[in-house]
């Protein structure tokens, strides 16, 4: 008896995280369709829209550095239900937003929420499983992150088209507010009591080994360089899909979508080429994907017209790489730093996050094309590490 009521706890647990790591992808991906129309409500150009993207992700990376510690110091369900509550109130907000500021303020709340959500979500499953365990668990969470993308663009679709954009925004209130509702009703403190007295919350000492390592670093950039290059594709996708080629929501979403399944079934492969060659390998796999994508990016702007298949397909090889690679350069940026695992993780989910959304802010607000931004992302970042030496970028990154 004992053990099937443990058995219920536990499926719960794993429900309720599920729905915790959700929040950020449909943050990003629901209301993708909506952004040309959004910025004609809002009388703004689409570019303007845009930066509500990265806006939401830069607060997400931003966000592993401020309430990381907090999860530590006062426990992993405070922190769960507040960001619950945070991305419901930063939701309620947006489908609330009369001006583009307003909005702006919205995604930031949105994006905090998320963050809290999130890190919770990983947390939980290192406090309560087994190693053995927690690789299946945290499998079903990259699920469940892997499948938002190729489904939430479909329901904002068909929620733009029969009640206008701010009806994402409802849904978004609606699933934050049942998630909270559950977290209040099932999620109980999965974090052991400290045994040590308590240091001070925040410390510029744990963070400085880690960013002085050329180790981390050189990991670190990858992960930016591959994140900026899909937040650039992201929040124009819009704009070119619907805006340049007369998609409507829906063929948008069927083209975003289809690029999402191909990331679902790149994912499941990695481990399986991982076991096969090695994360070192794999990396540079990543980069020189990351690099093919670039130039067919740069090689398509000059030299071909515009269609959705020749926008498209570099973004399939980008997407491929860097889901085979992404998990690879994340164990190997963090592995040297077990002792403050929580912490690295933080700092490279800033590199990668933040980073990457200032990057792509940048580039997007400068006018430049799509394509251009992200063949530039490519020569200047990913060349010089795909340039280094094999021998070199082992000892640099070993």
């Amino acid at each position: 008896m004992k053990s099937a009521a443990s058995s219920r706890s536990q499926r719960w647990l794993i429900g309720l995280l599920m729905g915790l790591v959700t929040l950020t992808p449909m943050g990003i991906d629901i209301y993708l369709p909506s952004l040309p129309a959004m910025a004609e409500g809002f009388g703004q150009p689409v570019s303007a829209l845009q930066a509500s993207i990265t806006l939401f992700i830069f607060a997400v990376g931003l966000g592993q550095m401020l309430i990381g510690p907090l999860a530590d110091r006062y426990g992993r369900r405070p922190v769960a239900l507040g960001g619950a509550v945070a991305y419901l109130a930063g939701s309620a907000l947006g489908a609330a937003a009369t001006s583009l500021d307003m909005f702006y303020a919205a995604r930031v709340i949105q994006g905090l929420g998320a963050c809290s959500a999130s890190l919770v979500a990983f947390a939980a499953v290192r406090d309560r499983f087994s190693p053995a365990m927690g690789a299946r668990v945290y499998s079903y969470l990259n699920g469940a992150l892997c499948s938002v993308p190729a489904l939430a663009p479909m329901l904002g679709g068909i929620l733009a088209v029969h009640a206008g954009w701010r009806s994402t925004f409802v849904f978004m209130v609606l699933f934050a507010l049942a998630l909270a509702v559950l977290l209040a009703k099932r999620f109980e403190e999965t974090r052991a009591a400290p045994a040590q007295p308590r240091a001070a919350l925040y410390s510029l000492r744990r963070y400085l080994p880690i960013v002085a390592s050329g180790r981390f670093l050189y990991f670190a950039m990858f992960g930016t360089a591959g994140m900026a290059m899909i937040l650039v594709f992201v929040s124009a996708a819009p704009v070119v899909l619907v805006q340049q080629l007369g998609y409507s929501e829906l063929g948008f979403s069927a083209w975003f979508g289809g690029n999402a399944a191909i990331n679902i079934a790149a994912f499941f492969m990695a481990p399986a080429f991982i076991s096969r060659y090695g994360r070192h390998t794999m990396v540079r796999v990543g980069m020189a994907a990351l690099l093919l994508a670039s130039a067919m990016h740069a090689a398509a702007w000059w030299w071909a017209p515009l269609s959705a298949w020749i926008f498209m397909l570099p973004v399939a090889v980008l997407t491929v790489g860097f889901s085979l690679a992404l998990g690879s350069g994340l164990s190997l940026a963090l592995e040297p730093f077990a002792e403050r695992a929580g912490t690295a993780a933080a700092v490279y989910g800033l590199f990668q996050m933040s980073g990457s959304a200032v990057i792509a802010t940048l580039l997007l607000d400068s006018g430049m094309a799509p394509q251009a931004a992200m063949a530039l992302i490519g020569a200047v970042i990913v060349v010089p590490l795909l340039c280094l030496s094999p021998g070199m970028a082992r000892r640099l990154a070993g």
